[in-house]
């Protein structure tokens, strides 16, 4: 095999009293030595342990059986099977800017026992990394919190109900402007914060798109814990590259034509913005922690959120916390010379003295670009 580098979870099937149980402890590779990472009396990772040598390069069947020669709870241990090492997405310490993962939980550093759902660990199973702009997180919360305030004066008016969704009015527009500004300026944040530039000059719902597959934005779903006769909402489900949402789109409306689309100000694209700025919260910083439970997991419950593979856990080290990059796709909208012609055509019939054969020239131009099914991006 190659040669291994960076930091692995080592899982081994174990038979317990008619019970499969899978434990697992982290290993670091580096250069020609293997580190099994050792825990102080808290249960924490802190350092590592003695050096195992010759490692990098051997198989999983083989790690184990040196493992089992160096490591005395798996030398008394011979029931165990399935060893496999399953490589990390990023190294000890090292968490990615403004983007949440599961982190190891106490029970698993403390007994290395995992539960899994559906094949990766189980959400019981998952723990937040500790907050480390307090700050920052704590201003979000309070202007979430100034959002479900202005929501709630709005349902002592309007009955928090679904047949309500076509409400609109001055009171609903605000809580519209408020959450997705907000909104705008978190995903701003997160993407910046990983050096991702915008397409053009500002940024725009094509580069917020970027999001969505990175935080797994649309397999979350919340709802009111106050309101039962309202609904489960996933604002982002239905999210296609270079498509704006519905109640997004409704936003800049009423953000820039407030008499003509004003009643596109109603209650279905409010509570959609809230709850989309809820789930970049969390999409951000988890909700597993005493602020979210303090301010917001009293009023919003957690409905669905993703399974994350046991390679996209951070694995934490108190001492040292090194943030990474993520590298984002790459969804720069490229302008095609099929759409540069169409704007060429649409220009010269709108223009007063073009003539006949010019504009039946591009025409032909165009037609024969549609009839080859060429887009051809401008560069290639």
């Amino acid at each position: 095999m190659t040669h291994r580098k960076g930091t692995y979870i080592a899982l081994i099937d174990y038979d317990s009293w008619g019970d499969r149980i899978t434990i697992g402890f982290p290993m670091h590779f580096e250069n020609e030595e293997a580190y099994v990472l050792e825990t102080d009396e808290n249960g924490c990772w802190t350092t590592f342990g003695a050096p195992i040598n010759n490692l990098c390069t051997l198989d999983d069947e083989n790690v184990f059986e040196c493992l089992k020669q160096s490591t005395p709870f798996l030398s008394q241990n011979n029931t165990g099977n399935n060893f496999r090492l399953i490589p990390l997405n990023l190294n000890y310490g090292q968490s990615f800017c403004s983007i949440y993962r599961p982190s190891f939980t106490d029970k698993y550093l403390k007994y290395f026992s995992i539960p899994f759902q559906e094949g990766r660990p189980a959400r019981d199973f998952y723990e937040d990394l500790p907050i480390s702009v307090l700050n920052e997180y704590s201003n979000l919360l309070k202007q979430i919190e100034i959002i479900f305030d202005d929501l709630d004066t709005i349902f002592k008016v309007v009955s928090p109900h679904k047949n309500q969704y076509s409400v609109y009015g001055h009171a609903i527009r605000n809580v519209i402007m408020l959450a997705c500004t907000e909104l705008d300026s978190r995903m701003q944040h997160i993407l910046i914060n990983n050096a991702v530039k915008p397409n053009g000059k500002y940024f725009q719902m094509t580069d917020y798109y970027k999001l969505k597959e990175v935080l797994r934005l649309d397999e979350y779903s919340l709802s009111f814990y106050r309101y039962g006769d309202l609904e489960v909402y996933s604002p982002f489900n239905e999210w296609e590259q270079n498509n704006e949402l519905i109640w997004y789109k409704a936003y800049n409306k009423v953000k820039h034509n407030r008499e003509d689309k004003f009643t596109d100000a109603n209650l279905y694209n409010a509570i959609n913005g809230v709850i989309a700025l809820c789930i970049i919260a969390i999409a951000q910083y988890g909700y597993r922690n005493d602020l979210w439970n303090e301010r917001i997991g009293k009023v919003i419950r957690v409905e669905k959120e993703p399974l994350w593979d046991l390679e996209d856990f951070y694995l934490a080290r108190p001492d040292k916390r090194e943030y990474i990059h993520y590298s984002f796709p790459n969804y720069t909208r490229h302008t095609s010379k099929r759409g540069i012609l169409a704007k060429e055509v649409l220009t010269l019939v709108n223009r007063p003295n073009s003539k006949k054969e010019d504009i039946i020239s591009k025409l032909d131009e165009l037609k024969e670009m549609i009839e080859n099914d060429s887009p051809n991006k401008i560069g290639e």
